[in-house]
């Protein structure tokens, strides 16, 4: 570096040690203004003047002048005991006890801060102060935009942005402010900034929502914050009193600590200016703006506790504010000295917090957006036009939409905004359909606790989760059925996911609420197949050996398939697959009882399928990792009493509630196999409606909630939305443990739900349906599938219940409709259609899919 260079640089420096743009008097001026603008229209909030705040008033001043009366025991109790002095000694001669006295509440006034003390322990008694404060930031936001929509209602209001109600109804009185003639400008609707209190409202401030757990240890934190402080004052005025050198111990601790606040150039004055001021105007004037900063940072805390900043983002955010803070704090301290009313004045100064914070930030993004945003606060870009507006043209600011997604209102002249009102949702896992399954970083397709987080879910928050089809997009939208024939079942089920949810441990439950479930809107279709019996089969694979397909296109809630003509049925849409993550333990616990079966079976067919690392595909995870995930992971095919899991429950529809056990910390959820519908029992294995969408989700833990529900497995409420059928409008086919070739088993439910399938096909044939058209549709309609008798030996007894009304013709047994063009489903190429082994049936039902349970050995 060059001798110009190093000069340049240290200029550089030393100009900013000098700069003092951050504390300059304009910006002191403006704070000192908002003081008095923000308390005036703090005391024009109805909703401030309840008996509860009115309640909480009186405690606070009954408890602050307890608080007060403590602090004052120990120089209270020095004044009487010179008091006492007096009657023994002539003190009436000589003044050292009045200055020990005028000293002693020199003390406590001013280098201990007794009334600043009090005043901020009220914030760790009674949480009425960040109530305080947010309702006062929902007093700014309706009267911002009453003042530029003059002849709205504040009830109306708040019914418009869906607040709430006033705490005290007061005549639905309309706001009256004093304010100049409004611009064009001012009313035009598309200047409105974004609502600061709908958005913040909804995040989570730990510290506010159980307030009787969080008092001891903020307290405690206080407390040795205060007594820490205070040390070092009395420390630093005691030395101001050493001889020679003391008289240099408060400018150059004014000078340091300045130095850090504001720049060496103010500092310096400070110093220069400290030589020469007596002690005590010294020690006020340090001791108050050292005052102000610490009240200042109290009155923010409920903004703080809800937009998280680090310890070193929030020195830049205080710093770039650092005048501005100082005149709005320093004329709220100096009204908390006064007797009696101080107490009060904080309730209003954090009051008019809530102004401010309109002020000198940006309109805050709903919670799922949150990421980032408090970086982009560091810096107080709007500062010399905000410090250039004229006193009565302080809401001249945020007039550009905020830089995060969100649904957007029409306020006229082809302008869309975020209204700040109704908040986006976050999307926590996309998918790419233009790269394979295998290659995306948020999907897995087995089941074990190291697979790496996916994203993070906060405790409460509600997100969108995009999933491809269970297949990973294997499936074609088209005529032909070579894709099923060939499809890779080692690859199937790639779940998103797995995220962590934020606080739930092992033996909590996880409250799943499935919000909502929709298709891609630029892929508007979806797939049910029926496996070659050499590849997957299905429940009737005796019977029905060959691969079919049908493609279902969607048209808002209704789906129809030029496969299987004359059907049209509204979607009853769900997820088929949710789960937590096993723990070591559980996993453990599932490969070596489903091991044990598969040693134990004499059958041609697979009973389960144990780990395997063939396709295996772990997130995020590296090849060690990955390769460990391949040897032990369980595979995703069937549902677990431990977990759910692919339970493939048709009810699982919007508005459901699942609640999953816990075993991991984080909980690990998983989610995918998305349906349009399903029928009960997903017959031909791949069964529903097959798709790849958005399921719109709601977290939140209940602690402990394995033990305190006793559950052993999950449990689910249903949601309130599906597909209506009058109980007279379904035509219902029974079925028995006697399979096809009249042999009977004993209480066996899939030989009967089998018999109940069969029955159905034979009766839906007489309309010129197929077999295998029929038994694809049983498996993705909105089919009853119910245990009628499970007691009467030998024979359990199953129902299937067909709504009618998905065709668009007559299929009750009195109709007279004969066979009608039913075209035919998909097979493979070259093939018109499957092939039909009627002559099979029943004749190894120990071998078969479904059922026989009674004759296998």
């Amino acid at each position: 570096m060059s001798a110009t260079q190093r000069l340049n640089l240290d200029k550089d420096k030393l100009k900013q040690q000098f700069d003092v743009s951050h504390f300059d008097i304009n910006a002191i001026l403006r704070g000192m203004q908002l003081t008095f603008v923000g308390a005036f229209r703090a005391l024009q909030n109805p909703d401030l003047f309840t008996s509860k705040h009115y309640k909480q008033a009186i405690k606070a001043v009954l408890i602050g002048y307890a608080i007060r009366l403590l602090i004052a025991l120990p120089i209270s109790g020095i004044k009487f005991l010179i008091w006492l002095l007096s009657f023994f000694f002539p003190l009436d001669r000589v003044s050292w006890d009045d200055t020990v006295v005028n000293g002693l509440t020199f003390i406590e006034e001013h280098v201990l801060q007794a009334p600043l003390f009090f005043m901020s322990l009220m914030r760790y008694i009674s949480p009425t102060l960040d109530d305080l404060f947010m309702a006062s930031l929902l007093w700014v936001d309706l009267t911002y935009v009453q003042k530029h929509r003059p002849d709205t209602d504040t009830t109306e209001l708040r019914k418009m942005y869906m607040l709430p109600p006033p705490l005290e109804d007061r005549q639905h009185q309309r706001l009256q402010l004093s304010r100049p003639p409004l611009s064009k400008d001012s009313t035009d609707p598309a200047k409105l900034r974004a609502m600061y209190y709908p958005p913040l409202k909804l995040y989570h401030a730990e510290d506010i929502r159980d307030h009787r757990v969080r008092t001891a240890g903020s307290l405690a934190r206080f407390l040795r914050r205060f007594a820490r402080r205070a040390g070092l004052s009395l420390a630093v005025y005691a030395a101001s009193f050493v001889p020679y050198a003391g008289r240099l111990v408060l400018p150059a601790a004014s000078f340091w600590t300045f130095k850090n606040a504001v720049g060496l150039g103010p500092a310096s004055i400070i110093f220069g200016t400290g030589v020469l001021l007596p002690r005590r105007y010294l020690v006020i004037f340090l001791q108050s703006y050292f005052a102000s900063r610490s009240l200042v940072r109290d009155l923010l805390e409920p903004y703080f506790k809800r937009i998280v900043f680090t310890a070193e983002e929030k020195r830049k955010w205080f710093r770039s504010r650092e005048g501005l803070l100082f005149g709005f704090g320093i004329g709220f301290y100096l009204l908390l000295r006064v007797p009696m009313i101080g107490v009060l004045i904080y309730g209003i100064a954090e009051a008019s917090t809530a102004y401010l914070i309109t002020k000198v930030t940006d309109p805050p993004p709903p919670p799922s957006h949150s990421h980032g945003f408090a970086q982009t606060q560091l810096e107080w870009r709007n500062k010399q036009k905000f410090l250039s507006l004229s006193l009565s043209n302080l809401d001249a600011l945020h007039d550009q939409p905020p830089p995060w997604p969100g649904p957007a209102t029409d306020r006229g002249g082809g302008s869309r905004r975020y209204s700040g009102i109704r908040t986006g949702i976050r999307t926590v896992c996309k998918v790419d359909f233009d790269k394979p399954a295998a290659e995306q970083p948020y999907l897995h397709n087995r089941w074990h606790p190291d697979i790496p987080f996916a994203g993070t879910i906060k405790d409460g928050e509600t997100v969108k989760i995009e999933c491809l089809d269970w297949t990973g997009g294997q499936i074609q939208n088209n005529d032909s059925a070579d894709d099923i024939r060939n499809v890779d079942l080692s690859q199937i089920h790639y779940l998103s996911g797995p995220f962590e949810i934020e606080g739930a441990e092992p033996g909590d439950l996880l409250l799943v609420e499935i919000m909502d479930v929709q298709p891609f809107e630029d892929r508007p279709w979806g797939f049910t197949g029926i496996f070659d019996r050499r590849n997957g089969g299905g429940f009737l694979d005796e019977i029905y050996p060959s691969a079919a397909k049908a493609i279902w296109d969607f048209e808002g809630i209704y789906c129809t398939s030029r496969h299987i003509p004359h059907v049209k049925f509204a979607g009853l849409i769900h997820p088929g697959i949710l789960g937590c993550a096993p723990s070591t333990e559980v996993l453990d616990k599932w490969n070596a009882r489903e091991a044990t079966l598969i040693a134990a079976n004499r059958l041609d067919r697979d009973v389960a399928l144990p780990p395997d690392p063939l396709s295996v595909h772990a997130g995020s995870a590296d090849q060690n990792l990955t390769d460990k995930v391949g040897r032990e992971g369980a595979r995703t095919i069937p549902g677990r009493p431990e977990h759910g899991g692919n339970c493939d429950i048709k009810n699982l529809s919007r508005g459901s509630k699942v609640y999953l056990p816990v075993h991991v910390p984080g909980a690990k959820f998983s989610v995918g196999d998305l349906h349009f519908s399903q029928g009960d029992g997903e017959i031909s294995f791949c069964g529903a409606i097959e798709m790849a969408g958005v399921i719109t989700i709601n977290f939140s833990i209940i602690k402990n909630g394995v033990n305190n529900l006793g559950l052993k497995s999950p449990i689910y409420i249903p949601g309130p939305v599906e597909p209506q059928f009058g109980p007279g409008r379904y035509i219902y086919f029974e079925g028995f443990s006697v399979d096809e070739s009249g042999r009977q088993h004993y209480m066996d439910v899939t030989v009967a739900y089998r018999q109940t399938t069969l029955r159905c096909i034979e009766y839906l044939r007489r309309f010129g349906y197929s077999d295998y058209q029929i038994y694809l549709l049983l498996s993705c309609a909105p089919v009853q599938g119910h245990i009628a008798g499970i007691v009467d030996i030998p024979n359990a007894c199953t129902t299937l219940g067909l709504p009618m009304d998905i065709f668009d013709f007559d299929i009750s047994p009195s109709s007279t409709v004969g066979k009608l063009d039913m075209g035919r489903c998909a097979f493979e190429m070259g093939r018109t259609e499957g092939e039909v082994r009627l002559e099979e049936a029943g004749r190894k039902s120990e071998v078969s899919f479904g059922g026989g349970l009674t004759y296998k050995q």
